[in-house]
């Protein structure tokens, strides 16, 4: 069993606060926030996430740039600027005169997320963790899934207390005087990591699966993207219209309870990655997410049959949901190694979430036109065709491996 670099532990909770920090504050703090705002500027609420989306669709452009950053200055070192222009952003958000510069502000922010969430962090634990790097990627996504748990309670009682301006205010100083601070000593502790073994001699573990090269990796990086783009084009989705649809389909008062299941489901499949599935090569336990994402809505679509399809979905989707979050970093890893690894997650981030950002509004207006039982199972297919790349992949992997020419390994995908 592959051993974990020393300090990952120190690594992993710092990354773990800053990423709570992040999440909770740019993306699960937005929805609670954007009523009261459309109702000072007095606009239609679909206008506050109309901005929103817009700056996911810009981030992914900035991401593919971005990346290339993170390998060439350190991702502790581009987190810690991403940091302090969040912080300022969201300070100047507490400031806005009026709607045109509170939406430019949302856009920029959203556009500036990619170098302080998940993907900067994992380059930054390829980079101080190098041993081990996966089984600390899924330590860092179960401290980081309390952001919703923490900051959807904390944002409603600041706006009942306060007001949605003097909770950015308090957002501006939790970056400021938190993730600033943490991802300086990061990017720190990775300088003297390196002064440290600069004259040694290093004698790493022989890996425990084998990192394609050349053209075998370029088509192998390609599908990757696209099968994750289909994948995250129904979990985005699902993600905006889950307690609508679950509403439309017949479930009433119960969808909200229903969808209260996805985040205990979240936090037990990573448990289980943790665990029992620690030394899964894991482009295996990322067909088991998107396996997972593919059944959930082949039981959603049987929701109006009874109340344990729907349960069902809420679970399926909630497990497929908490592994993607680990296998968008842990898979390049173990496919490309760290080599180059910030600029190959920042185009990935690019194909997911451009797709991402254009997922909600495509499924609203499919909904619309269609009905929502086809747009389901629409975006069923879209999810299976993911699958059905990734399996491919998979396939063309194992393949590949087996050759005679390519080395032992311990453990095949």
């Amino acid at each position: 069993m592959a051993q974990i670099s020393a300090g990952w532990a120190r690594q992993v909770g710092c990354l773990g606060i800053t990423q709570i920090l992040g999440y909770g504050t740019i993306f699960y703090a937005y929805p609670i926030l954007a009523g009261s705002v459309a109702q000072e500027f007095d606009v239609p609420e679909t206008h506050a996430f109309a901005v929103f989306s817009i700056g996911l669709l810009l981030g992914g452009l900035f991401a593919s740039v971005a990346g290339a950053w993170l390998d060439r200055f350190g991702a502790p070192r581009v987190m810690a600027l991403g940091s302090l222009l969040v912080a300022i952003l969201s300070a100047a958000l507490g400031f806005a005169p009026n709607f045109l510069v509170f939406g430019a502000l949302i856009i920029t922010l959203q556009a500036l997320s990619f170098i302080v969430l998940y993907d900067a962090a994992f380059a930054a634990l390829a980079l101080g963790v190098p041993q081990g790097t996966r089984k600390a990627i899924t330590r860092l996504t179960l401290i980081a899934g309390f952001a919703s748990t923490l900051f959807w309670p904390l944002t409603g009682y600041l706006i009942e207390i306060l007001d949605w301006r003097a909770t950015y205010m308090i957002f501006a100083a939790l970056h400021l005087l938190i993730a600033l601070p943490l991802h300086l000593w990061l990017a720190r502790t990775n300088v003297r990591q390196r002064r440290a073994t600069a004259g040694e001699t290093p004698s790493p573990a022989p890996p425990d699966w084998p990192v394609l090269h050349g053209q075998t990796a370029r088509r192998a990086f390609w599908a990757l993207g696209a099968s994750f783009a289909l994948t995250g084009m129904a979990i985005a989705a699902l993600g905006v219209h889950l307690v609508p649809s679950l509403i439309a389909l017949g479930l009433g008062g119960s969808a909200y309870l229903v969808g209260m299941l996805m985040g205990p489901a979240q936090v037990a499949v990573r448990l289980l990655d943790a665990t029992i599935w620690r030394n899964l090569h894991p482009m295996n336990v990322a067909l088991i997410s998107g396996t997972a994402i593919v059944l959930a809505l082949v039981a959603l679509l049987a929701a109006p049959l009874g109340l344990g399809f729907a349960i069902a979905f809420a679970i399926l989707f909630g497990a497929g949901q908490g592994l993607a979050s680990i296998v968008r970093g842990a898979v390049p890893l173990a496919l490309f190694g760290a080599a180059g690894i910030g600029r190959r997650l920042g185009h990935l981030a690019a194909l997911r979430n451009v797709t991402g950002a254009a997922a909600p509004v495509a499924f609203a207006l499919s909904a619309s036109g269609l009905g929502l039982a086809a747009t389901v199972g629409l975006t069923g297919l879209i999810a299976a065709l993911g699958l059905v790349l990734l399996v491919a992949l998979h396939l063309g992997i194992r393949h590949h491996i087996l050759q005679p020419s390519s080395p032992p390994v311990r453990n095949r995908p």
